[in-house]
């Protein structure tokens, strides 16, 4: 298993917990050795990384190693893209070229990492000039925060470079799913893996536009997506709220690319989906910001920062394009000097003090004198908090901002010095 990231560690894992023998390679020597030590780097519910360690099945090295009568290599590293959709290949492409130099003829390489169309047959044609080597794609799926449970529960698709490898392929992924989508070529499951995800970017694009809307008109956009969807399941939308995180945006430049690469005309469509997403943050701050121009702060504002991972639900602790992040971002361009006390139940205290801010055992500890108060993700955590109790720990004027509108029915409890700002929602207090 080469790249012991979310993607790859949950299945390194998941293997080894249905008898294969695995050996994760992790060029990262600092995580290498905490996961020699039983202790995952990255949250995932269900991962029982110490287990598949006791067992004797699962072991780490930083160097891909040489014979050893290793069968399938798979290859779960990243594959970012800059502004412009520009995939970087360089990791899958090193891989695939230290494979072509170690491994034997007649070696499986299955490739789990997110490509773009007609990258796989370009990394076989690579492969086949060193070795009597196989390929499949075999595209990861899994939601981050559940993705132990849904390696057991999603289907796989599944394309290959012969039916030899096809067969191989497939009965690797049965020990973990029975079920088993076989496509024609390996160009229709990199699109397929790339559709998903841009298609929930883009419904998640229309909510949020929708939400826009709703703000300008002085309504709520929960009470308008409530009453699309009552008794009309054609009508249901989803929760508006800023999306982030390392897949979508990555995977709907990606596929946008793929229109030009191929010949075709770039997808506005899909354009227009990335900048609305790209654009949220920044509206959020500056409408935080224009609230709060009026608030006499004596030195730098005070903000806390409740959740700094891209998303709670399910919940990661991985705060890669965090939209909250982003917001934050936007305010201190807009006030200069901020101080940010943050608290998230799952993001260590080391990236949050990487980000610039005073992390908080408790929330609150976050809250205290803050002149801003902005609930950053829609975990559980902070869906429970009572608006009652938070305007209880602040003795001074102080503005909440609600990312994800989850206490504006609440909202008309709170006293003459708290403000109440939620995203969507033009008839908030």
């Amino acid at each position: 298993m080469i790249g012991l990231g979310y993607v790859g560690i949950s299945l390194a894992v998941a293997l080894a917990h249905e008898g294969h023998r695995v050996i994760g390679v992790e060029r990262n020597r600092v995580i290498c050795e905490q996961l020699s030590r039983g202790r995952a780097h990255v949250h995932e519910m269900g991962l029982d990384l110490a287990g598949a360690i006791d067992s004797g099945r699962f072991t780490v090295t930083d160097s891909l190693p040489e014979g050893q009568g290793i069968d399938t290599y798979v290859v779960c590293v990243g594959t970012p893209v800059d502004a412009g959709g520009d995939p970087d290949l360089s990791q899958v492409e090193a891989v695939i070229g230290s494979l072509g130099e170690t491994a034997a003829d007649g070696a499986l390489v299955v490739l789990r990492s997110t490509v773009p169309v007609g990258a796989s047959r370009r990394l076989l044609a690579e492969l086949r000039s060193h070795r009597d080597i196989e390929l499949a794609f075999c595209p990861e799926r899994t939601v981050q925060g559940v993705a132990v449970r849904e390696l057991h529960t999603l289907p796989q698709i599944l394309a290959a470079s012969t039916p030899c490898a096809r067969a191989r392929a497939a009965a690797l992924f049965r020990t973990l799913t029975p079920d088993i989508v076989d496509v024609s070529s390996f160009e229709t499951a990199e699109i397929a893996k790339l559709a998903c995800n841009a298609y929930r970017y883009t419904v998640f694009a229309f909510a949020n536009e929708l939400a826009r809307l709703c703000e300008s008109v002085g309504v709520s956009s929960r009470e308008v997506r409530d009453a699309a969807a009552a008794g009309y399941e054609r009508g249901a939308i989803p929760a508006a709220g800023p999306v982030g995180g390392s897949c979508l945006p990555k995977d709907t430049r990606i596929l946008s690319r793929a229109f030009r690469d191929h010949g075709s005309a770039d997808s506005e469509l899909l354009g227009g989906v990335t900048q609305v997403h790209s654009d949220v943050p920044e509206r959020v701050a500056e409408q935080v910001a224009s609230r709060m121009a009026d608030s006499a702060c004596a030195g730098p504002l005070n903000v806390a920062l409740l959740g700094v991972a891209f998303k709670g639900h399910p919940e990661t602790d991985d705060e890669r394009s965090s939209p909250a992040v982003e917001i934050v971002e936007g305010l201190r361009r807009r006030f200069g000097a901020l101080a940010v006390r943050s608290h998230d139940p799952l993001v260590p205290e080391a990236r949050q003090l990487a980000l610039g801010y005073q992390p908080c055992a408790e929330v609150k500890e976050a809250v205290e004198g803050a002149d801003l108060v902005i609930l950053g993700t829609n975990h559980r955590m902070y869906a429970d908090l009572s608006l009652d109790w938070l305007t209880s720990q602040i003795d001074n004027s102080c503005l909440v901002y609600d990312t994800w509108a989850m206490h504006v029915r609440d909202s008309s409890a709170l006293d003459e010095q708290m403000a109440y700002l939620a995203f969507g929602e033009g008839k908030s207090e």
